[in-house]
């Protein structure tokens, strides 16, 4: 297939940039020609068309370019709104393949005959994303389970896609002046975990373990002895995804009450447990059909923090939102900031993380800031999944903050315990 050509690869992501490029170049340069001056609808018509060119990509090429169209489209806090609304339907309208042309890959990945092993697989797909489909199916035992199938050219064409698209930043660094680097380097982390089926088993299995005892939380069982690293077998769980308002509403589901529990929830995980479930976008979360349990999906991105971690991230946190700047940037320092002491920089970023969405917009330059140089990978992960979070609070329930005060409300006693210990002087 040509989408699965090299060459045609490159050239198809070189001119996608290459046509960006000049479109902004373009409008910067209108800034000095009177009567031509760009006007906030230029930049966001120019905005939209990228978005929609970037769209195109994905869904024409598929592999890390999908990933690339759905971390711009996670961005909400970099990225302008009129580039990133063609990107959202990224995380869950991808476009899926044919059973057909992977029931051979399937096959090889469980070593015998579909038949031997199911009575029956939908060939019609219930998800597709960059690196993977899913298809629902019934075991020969009677089992409703679902097929994570990865695409067998995944791992191939991985490196060659990012080959390509840090040429692309390269380019855009030298044209533009705009350094798209660490979004280069977030792509190629998260698709290079991704594409661990094994591992994604493990951490699977152990979310699943830790909430064993919580009746609020389900995780879907990995049938290990039908598993491989290209094929996942997992228990299918019943739950109506945090994209469905319409659904929700309709069947009486408390909203609010749902951004609670996912904040008691991602508290735990983080603070408590620390391992945890890192891309928290409304596709992977669902809600069973008792209104009340949170259902977690697809753990490519599960992350485990260094030992005492989590109560220096909590304190950094908590102390940032009572104003104890001296304070929060101390913690930062102790899990790896190097916090130079900028009160300003550092409040926008705690508010940021918190979802205070005048700050959310300017979270990454926060972050950036001279004051915050030297930024642990660890908590560039949990920064990412707050301003996931935050992006599914505001959708649950517009303009409350409702998982940001949750998870400060469940963390203020453990910091205030944790001053009250220590020994004074």
């Amino acid at each position: 297939m040509l989408r699965n050509n090299r060459a045609y690869r490159f050239v198809r992501a070189g001119l996608t940039v290459l046509a960006a490029v000049l479109r902004y170049l373009w409008l910067r340069a209108r800034r000095w020609l009177p009567g031509l001056r760009p006007t906030a609808r230029s930049w966001a018509r120019a905005h939209g068309k990228t978005g929609r060119a970037i769209h195109r990509l994905a869904t024409g090429m598929g592999g890390a370019f999908v990933k690339l169209g759905q971390v711009l489209g996670a961005r909400a806090d970099v990225m302008p709104a009129a580039l990133i609304d063609p990107l959202r339907g990224l995380h869950d309208r991808v476009p899926p393949r044919p059973f057909s042309t992977l029931r051979d890959h399937v096959e090889r990945e469980l070593g015998r005959p579909i038949g031997e092993v199911f009575d029956d697989v939908d060939e019609q797909a219930i998800a597709a994303a960059s690196l993977a489909q899913v298809h629902r199916a019934r075991l020969r035992g009677g089992e409703q389970v679902v097929l994570k199938i990865q695409y067998p050219e995944a791992r191939r064409l991985f490196p060659i896609d990012l080959g390509s698209l840090r040429r692309a930043v390269r380019a855009v660094r030298w044209l533009a002046r705009v350094d798209l680097r660490p979004l280069a380097d977030e792509l190629a982390t998260q698709v290079g975990l991704e594409l661990e089926f094994e591992r994604e088993a493990v951490s699977t299995e152990r979310v699943r373990a830790a909430f064993a005892d919580h009746p609020g939380v389900r995780v879907p069982r990995v049938y290990r002895e039908l598993s491989s690293d290209q094929l996942l077998v997992l228990e299918w769980v019943e739950g109506t995804a945090l994209t469905d308002l319409d659904t929700l509403r309709a069947a009486g589901v408390d909203l609010r009450r749902v951004a609670q529990a996912v904040a008691e929830l991602y508290a735990t995980m983080i603070f408590e447990h620390g391992f945890f479930h890192g891309d928290p976008h409304p596709g992977n979360l669902l809600v069973a059909p008792d209104g009340r349990t949170i259902v977690m999906l697809d753990f490519g991105l599960a992350k485990e923090l260094p030992p005492g971690f989590g109560d220096g991230a909590a304190a950094m946190i908590v102390k940032g939102m009572r104003g104890d700047v001296d304070g929060a940037i101390a913690a930062a320092r102790s899990i790896g900031f190097e916090a130079t002491g900028d009160p300003d920089a550092f409040r926008d970023l705690v508010r940021a993380l918190m979802g205070d969405n005048d700050r959310a917009r300017h979270a990454l330059d926060a972050l950036r800031a001279a004051s915050m140089k030297g930024i642990p990978s660890d908590f560039a992960i949990i920064g990412r999944a707050f301003i996931l979070l935050n992006g599914l609070s505001h959708s649950l329930a517009p303009g409350e903050r409702l998982i940001g005060l949750a998870v400060a409300r469940r963390l203020m006693p453990r910091v205030l315990a944790a001053g009250a210990a220590k020994p004074a002087g």
